[in-house]
């Protein structure tokens, strides 16, 4: 059992990390949003040209299962999508009434635009700090992250992709 000392330094861990993260999750999602808004997207059409830029080339039952959504849906939000220029919807050569869909080059821009550069941010996190205090933090968090890795609770490796 541990000691009252150890359960407050872990309470105040606790809180430490929720506040960090809420921080960076807080900061990363408003430029996201501001950018969304500003392309005049809704968060259904960013899935889509996100789903289609990682696909590479699909087509409408595809993208409407990926989404949650039926075929006559995803082809109404896409109709607005190929209107902006940001998809090219093609018929297949070998079915007619399969259209295949892929980003245009505008569409792949304006995803890059919107995508939260949290590259910037963590440049910007990082010049705060001193050599030593950068040593310090990144010491401790190889720490958390081994121990995460090391953890059925975040087996997944999607957690731990770079980005």
């Amino acid at each position: 059992m541990p000691s009252d000392g150890a359960a407050q330094e872990t309470q105040e861990l606790r809180a430490m990390l929720h506040e960090v993260l809420g921080q960076l999750l807080q900061s990363s999602m408003h430029v996201f949003w501001q950018r969304v808004r500003e392309q005049g997207l809704s968060m259904t059409q960013v899935f889509a040209l996100r789903y289609i830029h990682r696909q590479g080339e699909c087509n409408i039952s595809d993208l409407a299962k990926a989404l949650g959504v039926s075929n006559a849906a995803a082809s109404q939000m896409l109709d607005r999508l190929v209107q902006q220029g940001y998809v090219l919807r093609q018929e297949n050569p070998r079915d007619r009434r399969n259209k295949r869909l892929s980003l245009t080059e505008e569409g792949q821009q304006v995803l890059a635009e919107i995508t939260p550069s949290r590259q910037a941010m963590f440049d910007e996190v990082t010049k705060m700090l001193s050599p030593q205090e950068t040593a310090l933090v990144t010491e401790a968090l190889n720490l958390l992250l081994t121990k995460m890795r090391s953890s059925e609770s975040f087996s997944t490796p999607s957690h731990f992709e770079k980005s």
